[in-house]
């Protein structure tokens, strides 16, 4: 259930990691058709400038260089805006309508940027301020067989406006991200749904399988104690011998029973409240210690035994409760299902800034490799007939599992290659 839990994440993850990329992905082609917009109007204009320097050229063609014609011309056109330079192939300037009187002291235009891209490519153009009258143009030369014809607008902000890309597509691109946007929080929402309407079949199903297993697991014990009682009830003349066994049996069913609602209890608080349980520092040394005092005899009579290899003072913040769980179960499984005359290992494998790695073993028999993927599930048995016999509830792998995951580790398991099982887990610190 907890794994289901976390997919409802995804829905938010999505919306929260696809939004990004697609207003990126938005932003990109605004800001590339925002600049082919500009370079169309650079290029319309320089179209417009480089038809104005035809023109010039004709009539200063036609006119056999007659400087007067192009003066003639020139007051078709704004002088204030529009300026109009001749320029022979060595850069020395022939006509310029703005500053006619003095075109003798202009300095050689060899050098402008626009002259020198003309000369590579027949037509350049520049943005820059004028040596001659300190003020910005905007400058579109073109190179003929025997002259340069340059004309220039003042970059003002009419001249700006003209650059300036259509609003046109801004609003068409504020319309498409908005409808993308939408688009993607719709899916998102469908997504979220369809998540929703698995977790719920998920759960019904989940639910009907831990009720069904459940119910099989405890209607074992119950089982055996009503038939226990109702013999004792059904017989009242049973001798003295017979009735201390079916008592003594009713009351072993009886506490397995309790074993069993207990981890139940335990499971269900870890996967539906985790929040609720207490975290304090816990010393992992001395849970070791107790575990190992309290399951003592029985170790003496399996003839087990440890080899405990742990340094000093291994503090955590978990619940005390747990972590004794968790060793706890793991030796009572070796105890149980790894037979006699085994050795049980607990040792840190490693420690960084935030965890504890420790590896938990023991050279007993092992369990065949299919079945390694699910020892953590809950009431699975490896051999039912066998597990039930030695008291198992089968859900003790299952807590040690669940309550690694609340302390934010992790748990792995596999077959020794000397024989028995070998568990590594992680706790954080």
């Amino acid at each position: 259930m907890m794994r289901m839990k976390a997919l409802l994440k995804p829905d938010k993850q999505f919306f929260r990691y696809y939004l990004p990329i697609f207003l990126l992905f938005s932003f990109t082609i605004l800001i590339f058709q925002w600049n082919r917009e500009k370079k169309y109007k650079s290029d319309l204009l320089d179209e417009r400038l480089s038809d104005i320097n035809e023109i010039v050229y004709q009539i200063f063609e036609q006119s056999g260089g007659n400087l007067s014609h192009i003066d003639s011309l020139f007051r078709l056109w704004n002088k204030d805006s529009i300026r109009i330079t001749i320029i022979d192939l060595k850069g020395v300037v022939v006509y310029d309508n703005v500053m006619k009187e003095k075109v003798s002291t202009m300095d050689n235009h060899s050098a402008r940027p626009e002259i020198e891209i003309a000369s590579l490519h027949t037509r350049g153009s520049d943005i820059r301020v004028s040596a001659t009258t300190n003020r910005s143009y905007y400058y579109v030369a073109t190179r003929y067989g025997n002259c340069y014809v340059r004309t220039s607008m003042l970059f003002d902000l009419h001249f700006k406006t003209l650059l300036s890309p259509d609003n046109l597509f801004l609003y068409f691109w504020l319309i498409i991200t908005f409808a993308g946007v939408t688009v993607l929080l719709y899916f998102t929402n469908r997504i979220r749904m369809q998540l929703k309407q698995e977790q719920m079949e998920h759960d019904a199903m989940i639910r009907r399988q831990l009720t069904q297993q459940v119910a099989h697991e405890l209607k074992t014990p119950l089982t055996g104690i009503v038939g226990y009682m109702e013999t004792l009830k059904n017989n009242p003349g049973l001798q003295e011998d017979k009735k201390d066994f079916f008592i003594e049996r009713s009351h072993s069913q009886a506490i397995r029973l309790n074993e069993l609602l207990q981890d139940l209890l335990l499971l269900n608080q870890l996967n539906e409240a985790p929040k609720s349980v207490l975290m304090e520092p816990v010393s992992v040394n001395k849970i070791v210690q107790s575990v190992l005092e309290d399951v003592r005899l029985n170790m003496e009579q399996k003839q087990v035994n440890v080899d405990i290899s742990l340094p000093e003072n291994i503090w955590i913040k978990g619940n005390q409760m747990l972590i004794y769980s968790i060793f706890r179960n793991l030796i009572d499984n070796s105890l149980a299902y790894a037979g006699e005359n085994i050795t049980i290992g607990i040792s840190l494998t490693n420690e960084d800034s935030q965890t504890y790695t420790f590896n938990y073993r023991d050279s007993g028999k092992g369990v065949e490799e299919q079945h390694l993927s699910r020892l953590f599930d809950r009431f699975y048995r490896v051999d039912k007939g066998r597990s039930r016999k030695n008291g198992g509830t089968g859900l003790g792998l299952a807590i040690v599992k669940n309550a690694i995951e609340l302390h934010q580790g992790n748990v792995t398991v596999q077959n020794r290659e000397g024989g028995g099982l070998e568990f590594i887990f992680s706790l954080h610190k």
